[in-house]
């Protein structure tokens, strides 16, 4: 029988295979001949791997991993929903809002730092525009009524 002594692709290494003497041929020392290094010849197998319906199996990392990922989309989606960190709001679910008269001269800016002076301004003027509809600063006038977030 043959022994074929298998050096991966990727040495630059010959494969040395060494032939068995023949029963019919003069009795001769082993001959070693030389192979050029590159792909391995294919040998058959004598089974093949059962047909998978996913067509791939994951290690135990990869499990772990697929695993995680579906645990935080679950996380996301339960937080999407949930909302732990939704502002001031009242038990009843509704937000805490005061009404307020524009003045000549006010500004959201001044109306937000009026309500809430330890909060960053560019908050509370995003929940007043979002609780009274408006799209720009431009849109309040002296005389109007509108609606600010309580201070906390």
């Amino acid at each position: 029988m043959a022994t074929t002594t298998y050096i991966p692709p990727f040495e630059t290494r010959a494969r040395v295979v060494i032939e068995p003497e023949r029963p019919d041929a003069p009795p001769l020392r082993h001959v070693a001949r030389r192979r050029p290094a590159g792909r391995p010849t294919p040998v058959p197998c004598a089974t093949s791997a059962e047909p998978s319906l996913h067509g791939s199996r994951l290690t135990r990392r990869g499990r772990v991993v697929v695993g995680l990922v579906w645990l935080l989309l679950l996380v996301a989606g339960v937080l999407a929903f949930v909302r732990p960190w939704g502002g001031a709001e009242s038990p009843g679910g509704a937000p805490v809002v005061t009404t307020v008269e524009v003045r000549g001269g006010d500004t959201l800016w001044e109306l937000a730092t009026d309500v809430s002076p330890t909060a960053d301004p560019r908050e509370t003027v995003a929940a007043i525009m979002e609780l009274n509809g408006i799209s720009s600063a431009a849109d309040i006038r002296p005389g109007d009524l509108i609606q600010v977030p309580s201070a906390h």
